[in-house]
């Protein structure tokens, strides 16, 4: 396994992470702690989960292996989250998650969930730094981190009202998107903070629609897996990329990808990021042009929601507005759409925004 420093934390981590959010049967809490127990033998020691994933079982199946953890004599790091913002809901929820993990601290604790650039200014005066600050003095978290998946210019300015506390950050970063977020990465890692990437598979589909993807794998590659973890490793600012790993099998995959992995050149980087988007041209490339809608609809998400739509039915572009973007009703956000077509006259691809607005509608 390949392990780096990271950030300003004094930690060494491993350059895969164990994402707790796609175990293959959440509700046999042995048989999952395994897998997590399998993941560390392979040398895996980043740990990332969530108090409602998978059915709110993650939390309770790291729990249950990281009583095995704790008998051996090796570093290992544990992630959690919450959404909460006000001091009480925050310690409860802090709380509960030390009960379900079986710890007395959490390693890295992140406000969870910044999809619009108001949602860290909103917490705050809720007061969510100030008990994440006080979690901290306390000792029952290690680290404040963030999670975000906050595109183009948005990122540094939440950094900045982050106040200093901020030791790590999360974001969606793949194949499909970085030039979306590398804007964001760099910001992170100028503040010297911690850098993980989810969605490193594309949340699924990269390796649900690999057909699409071959011209990105390269002399040895066996998988898709293969291509989008060396892209993602390979930028420089990158520490940890998360996997959500729902068996053994999954690991051995990516551990093996890991340990054959050469690291790709600047040019290189740039070039797969060029051939992606060719790839799959059809879809929105997240360009980013179309986002200064004159009504606020957020037309960037909206077709990358689609992208999933193209590929998996529209029922699942819904579903990833929803929980990926926080946006439950789309009809909503449509709503006040006047049909300018300034989004469609800025569309680099010149797609058929408007026609696509309505598919979502009618999913």
């Amino acid at each position: 396994m390949l392990y780096t420093e990271f950030g300003r934390t004094g930690h060494r981590v491993s350059r895969l992470g164990f994402g707790g959010m796609r175990f293959e049967d959440p509700h046999d809490t042995d048989a999952m702690a395994e897998v997590v127990l399998h993941a560390f033998e392979e040398g895996i020691n980043y740990f990332d989960t969530a108090p409602d994933y998978v059915d709110y079982q993650s939390e309770v199946i790291f729990g249950r292996a990281i009583q095995e953890l704790k008998k051996q004599d090796k570093e290992y790091f544990v992630a959690t989250k919450t959404t909460l913002a006000t001091p009480d809901a925050v310690r409860r929820a802090c709380e509960e998650s030390l009960e379900r993990l079986g710890v007395d601290h959490i390693d890295f604790y992140h406000v969870w969930c910044l999809v619009k650039p108001e949602d860290l200014p909103a917490r705050k005066k809720k007061g969510v730094l100030k008990i994440f600050r006080q979690l901290k003095e306390e000792g029952l978290i290690k680290h404040i981190s963030v999670s975000t998946h906050l595109e183009h210019g948005h990122v540094a300015p939440m950094l900045e009202q982050g106040e200093d506390l901020f030791d790590s950050m999360l974001i969606g970063l793949n194949l499909q998107n970085s030039h979306l977020r590398m804007e964001g990465v760099k910001a992170a890692a100028a503040r010297n903070m911690g850098v993980v990437t989810m969605n490193t598979l594309g949340g699924g589909i990269l390796t649900d629609h690999s057909e699409r993807f071959q011209s990105v794998l390269r002399p040895g590659d066996r998988s898709i897996v293969d291509a989008a973890l060396r892209f993602n490793l390979s930028i420089p600012e990158i520490n940890v990329a998360l996997v959500g790993f729902r068996n053994k099998e999954d690991i051995d995959e990516a551990v093996d990808a890991v340990k054959r992995m050469e690291v790709m050149s600047g040019e290189e980087i740039a070039e797969v990021s060029e051939i992606m988007a060719e790839a799959y041209k059809d879809m929105c490339t997240q360009c980013g042009y179309c986002r200064d809608c004159p009504e606020g609809i957020p037309v960037v998400r909206l077709m990358e929601a689609y992208n999933h739509g193209m590929l998996k039915g529209m029922e699942k572009a819904v579903s990833h507005m929803r929980y990926h973007w926080n946006s439950p009703d789309v009809r909503a956000l449509l709503a006040d759409c006047t049909e300018c077509r300034l989004c469609e006259e800025l569309c680099t691809q010149h797609l058929p925004i408007l026609d696509r607005f309505e598919e979502l509608k009618r999913a």
